[in-house]
């Protein structure tokens, strides 16, 4: 930029100083106004990162930067010479700033900073910033340091030594610094790995662990480096150097991997009959036969290749197989080069003169001795080259060659050297492929390889198979999603178990989409963080009697067995798998390798596009536009529509409309029913114009990586923010359906404890948006649980009949009796409206209860998510779900002891509901003397003792008849509203242990049971008269919601 262009942007930048408080105000940091000339404009953006570019063009909120996102990062350091001087060091740092952005601009890695010191330089270099990233990109990265090493090393002058250290794993990226003076970076501890490599690992390209995993690339492409102490770094992992294609991975023909000791391959028996059947064909009529599998990243290319290739050793055959990386994409002639090798047998130990006499040894009478030397630079050999040769000009040579590398092809091919097995053949080079690609077709063979879709090499060979003419020839096939059935067995298999739990069935089946590499990658980090349990055996059937036992009758209830373990399914040394009680699989994190397959396909769409997605991830897979809408920035807000309109257009999101099932009740006066969005399917709710207006809906994420992903992407702190604002907007919906007469699912729940919405009508605001918002919610609902209690079609063949489980299984008297018996449940909570298929109240517990207590658990809320998980034990009690409530209670045991760990206070209040649900839960499992002991200690916590003993009983009798006599004669004094409120909800959880403790009582049928029994009925009269005569001081329905709606259910 010269002096003027300087001068002037400078002054556009003065008169602009009062507007940019203006726009600091809002948050959002101003644009750097330069002059109106376009040439001035374009070089004052070559000094902006090219992330923090995208996001200014479509005017992000500043708060909105920032990322928690797994990158690569680049440490490029440069040291020139002492003799260097100043103008030379600046010729050196603009030619290796050209030279480093030219070799990694292609895979969208960018110079984030450079920093100065006396004789030389430090450049980072990152790949994968927001809008940028791409599959492979550690193997980006570390090609990418290879060349930059390479290059500045032969073109720098005065150039003395430089180091690279490529460090990969999840970063904050996004703006640091003072608002004003915010810098768009990267930091995070891989950052200051990265530095720390650079400088204790001098003149080579050097990478942590989690690059060389992350790469998959053989391990002949690195090298083990000693381990030095590193400042900041505690525990070391391993550190390695990148060495790239070398002489080894040329011709060492030990190259088929290890196979699976665990057999058989599941879910491929399609593509390996085929396999079968064109070998045999080939054994026995002599038919060429070139089989092409293609997959998706993870669908299992590799591992069927070597299965394939070990069925072709069985039979007798040679095997030779080779494993391509995009690195020999840039090597002219390498597919060659390695195919012929392995199979000559050129040995990576043997001397030149040993690969000549080979070659000699195997090509005599191929090819002339006068072009031995035309494979000089293709093998690696040192033939004395020829006068004929030496006196071609460029372009006869190349022909020659060509010429030269498919006769001996056709020999190496065409010969008996058996079955050649070709992974990742999209990878072939061009000068590799002009060679091959006719002999392909020529010569009798047999091959098979792996291929990727979107590679032109794959699209040859598909053409090629849709011909006539080479059909014969060449057949290609597609690799399928496994099917949920393969799933379970592959878990099974992985874990070496006969049986897992079916939460883990639905998680994996759901989570991995088929793809084996998904499964394999869920299930290493759920093992590396101990999130599965492993036992020998089942339990005996006389469990102990006490919550444990219950949940552990429940657990093993609950699981899968393997198809493939059917046999060994009653042997009790078989080992079953189990999900540790203080861990949810929702909120398990999602492994890194997946999360860089799930956010290189977000990075696809539009940064607008993606703050959408990620502000709807917060809520869940499953959301509502009006919630949406109440959480988006306003900015955003106003394109919501054309937005999430743009992204079910992308297969990223779905459109949810009603199954169909008519209501059984309508009534005009509870606003608008479902049942008018009565269809299927997930098309978009028609819309006759377009509006400003807010959309009402909901949708779903067709992938849930893509949720989980986009959710992980938010910093802590931002992410809790939002979720507040989440619960704040569900809190008005925590309650009952009107069929259900409204109110908490935990009588009075919200007045025995202060909570946000304290004193708020809790049946909502008969308002038309409220209404909008809640038939939203129960449609979000339904498709929560389905999606929770749906198993996917084809997965039941991986069951054994006698093992399969559901929660209504726990709905039936028969179905789960602990001890062989089962006591006669209570009444249901909803048994008095006679008609189960009207109550919206289980979808509300899947759209608004559950996702509550996920939200306050994330905010670290401990109390307030320890309320709604109250809420949901109580809420799926009162749908008649026990199963359920059983694992809402199990979550709130573990989140009560971690409450005690942190010296949380719990309110008795929610001590004692917490007990009477367990007890609750206890009698309908038929754990009577378990559900007795419990109702007694929460009537203790209520401040209503029960006697255990017949004299305390005999006692405590007179003293309940010494009350009711005396309530006749005084009247409690008047209090003030919140203290009544408060007094009834504590009045309604003793009347509903007394109530279950007498029905407990009333099962056995000795006189002193009876006795105990009658005294609770007697207990629970007092405590109704009392709360008659709180109702006759002052009861409103606005102010007690509906009391009589709670007695009956108690009676």
């Amino acid at each position: 930029m010269s002096g003027s262009e300087r001068e002037d942007a400078a002054g556009q930048f003065d008169q602009h100083t009062k507007m940019r408080r203006l726009e600091r105000l809002r948050h959002q940091r101003p644009p750097f106004h330069v002059s109106n000339d376009p040439k001035a404009a374009a070089k004052m953006q070559k000094y902006i990162p090219e992330a923090a570019l995208r996001k200014l063009d479509v005017d992000m909120p500043l708060h909105l930067w920032s990322e928690l996102r797994p990158v690569t990062s680049l440490f490029i350091q440069l040291q020139f010479s002492e003799n260097a001087n100043t103008m030379d060091l600046q010729r050196g740092l603009c030619d290796a700033t050209r030279m480093i952005s030219t070799i990694i601009s292609p895979h969208k890695g960018e110079i984030n900073k450079s920093l100065l010191f006396d004789k030389g330089c430090t450049f980072l270099c990152v790949f994968g910033m927001s809008g940028a990233k791409l599959h492979h990109e550690s193997t980006h990265a570390l090609d990418s340091a290879l060349q930059i090493i390479s290059t500045c090393s032969t073109s720098l002058r005065n150039l003395e030594a430089m180091s690279i250290g490529v460090t990969t794993g999840t970063m904050f990226c996004g703006l640091c610094g003072h608002p004003e003076r915010a810098e768009h970076t990267v930091i995070g501890h891989k950052v200051n790995l990265g530095a720390r490599l650079m400088v204790h690992y001098p003149r080579l390209v050097s990478c942590d662990e989690d690059t060389y995993k992350a790469s998959r690339l053989p391990s002949y492409f690195f090298k083990e480096l000693p381990k030095k102490e590193l400042k900041g770094v505690t525990d070391p992992s391993p550190v390695y150097q990148y060495v790239g294609i070398t002489n080894k991975c040329i011709f060492d023909t030990d190259r088929t991997k290890r196979r699976s000791d665990r057999r058989p391959l599941l879910g491929r028996e399609v593509e390996i009959d085929l396999f079968e059947r064109s070998l045999k064909a080939y054994e026995t009529l002599g038919q060429p036969r070139i089989l092409a599998y293609a997959g998706i990243l993870g669908s299992g290319k590799s591992r069927l290749l070597t299965e394939l290739a070990f069925l072709g050793q069985d039979t007798g055959h040679r095997v030779v197989t080779m494993e391509l990386t995009e690195a020999h994409m840039r090597q002219p002639f390498s597919a060659i080069r390695m195919l012929v090798a392995r199979a000559l047998g050129l040995q990576a130990g043997e001397t030149c003169e040993d690969w000549q006499r080979t070659l000699q040894a195997k090509l005599q009478g191929v090819i002339e001795e006068s072009r031995y030397c035309l494979l000089n630079n293709i093998f690696l050999v040192k033939f004395d080259i020829s006068d004929k040769v030496r006196h071609m000009h460029d372009l006869q040579m190349k022909g020659e060659l060509q010429k030269t590398c498919r006769k001996v092809l056709q020999k190496t091919l065409g010969g008996e050297f058996g079955i050649f097995v070709i992974d990742n053949a999209h990878f072939i080079d061009p000068a590799s492929w002009t060679v091959m690609w006719p002999v392909l077709q020529s010569v009798t063979l047999f091959m098979v390889m792996s291929l990727a879709p979107g590679h032109e090499r794959t699209e040859s060979f598909f053409k090629a198979a849709a011909d006539r003419k080479t059909s014969q020839r060449i057949s290609c096939l597609h690799l399928e999603e496994l099917k949920p059935a393969a799933v379970v067995q592959k878990v099974c298999q992985d874990l070496g178990v006969v049986s897992i739990p079916r939460d883990l069935a639905r998680f994996l089946i759901q989570r991995s989409s088929g793809i084996p590499y998904y499964c394999e990658e869920l299930l290493h980090c759920l093992r590396r963080d101990n999130v599965l349990l492993f036992s020998t055996g089942r339990q005996d059937k006389n469990v102990e009697d006490n919550w444990e036992g219950l949940i552990a009758s429940a657990v093993e209830a609950s699981l899968v067995v393997s198809a493939t373990s059917s046999s060994s399914a009653g042997n009790n040394s078989g080992t079953v798998c189990t999900i540790r009680a203080d861990v949810s699989l929702e909120t398990t994190v999602l492994p890194t390798a997946l999360k860089e397959i799930a956010l290189a396909e977000l990075d696809r769409i539009t940064l607008q596009k993606q703050m959408v997605l990620k502000f709807a991830a917060i809520i869940g897979p499953v959301f509502t536009t009006q919630l949406l809408a109440h959480i988006l920035p306003t900015c955003t807000r106003q394109h919501m529509n054309s937005l999430l309109d743009g992204l079910v257009s992308d297969n990223i999101l779905k459109w949810l409309k009603d199954t169909g099932v008519p209501r059984d009740i309508q009534d005009a006066q509870e606003g608008p029913s479902t049942s008018q969005q009565a269809g299927s399917g997930v098309e978009r709710p028609s819309t006759s114009k377009e509006t400003t207006e807010q959309q009402a809906g909901v949708l779903a994420f067709c992938a849930p990586l893509l949720q989980e992903a986009a959710y992980e992407l938010w910093p802590k702190r931002q992410r809790a923010s939002i979720q507040r604002k989440c619960a704040a907007f569900l809190e008005k919906h925590a309650h009952k359906c009107r069929r259900c007469h409204g109110g908490d699912f935990v009588a009075f729940h919200r007045f025995a404890v202060p909570s946000p919405q304290d004193g708020e009508n809790c049946q909502g605001s008969a308002d038309k948006d409220d209404w909008h918002s809640w038939e939203a919610l129960v449609l979000a609902g339904e498709q929560l649980k389905k999606d929770r209690t749906h198993i996917p079609e084809g997965s039941a063949n991986a069951l054994q009949p006698q093992q399969a489980f559901s929660e209504e299984e726990f709905r039936a008297s028969e179905q789960f009796p602990p001890e062989g018996k089962r006591t006669t449940a209570q009444p249901s909570r909803t048994e008095e409206d006679g008609d189960k298929c009207s109550c919206e109240c289980e979808a509300i517990i899947e759209s608004v209860l559950v996702p509550l207590a996920r939200h306050y658990v994330a905010t670290g809320n401990a109390s307030r998510a320890f309320y709604y998980l109250l809420e949901c034990a109580a809420a799926y009690l009162h749908v008649s779900n026990s199963y359920m409530a059983l694992m809402k209670l199990r979550e709130a045991e573990v989140l009560r002891n971690s409450m005690r760990k942190t010296a949380t206070v719990l309110d008795c209040f929610e001590k004692a509901t917490f007990l009477s649900l367990k007890a609750e839960v206890c009698c309908i499992l038929g754990s009577v003397g378990l559900a007795k002991k419990t109702t007694r200690q929460a009537l203790s916590l209520l401040k209503k003792p029960f006697p255990q003993t017949c004299s305390g009983a005999f006692v405590t009798s007179l003293w309940e008849r010494f009350q009711g006599a005396l309530r006749d004669t005084n009247r409690t004094p008047s209090l003030p509203l919140e203290a009544r409120r408060k007094k009834v909800a504590w009045m309604l959880q003793q009347t509903r242990c007394l109530s279950s403790l007498g029905h407990l009582y009333s099962l056995e049928g000795t006189s002193g049971q009876q006795s105990f029994s009658r005294l609770a009925a007697r207990m629970k009269a007092n405590v109704d008269r009392r709360i008659d005569s709180l109702k006759e001081e002052g009861f409103h329905p606005d102010n007690y919601l509906s009391i009589p709606a709670f007695l009956s259910v108690s009676q």
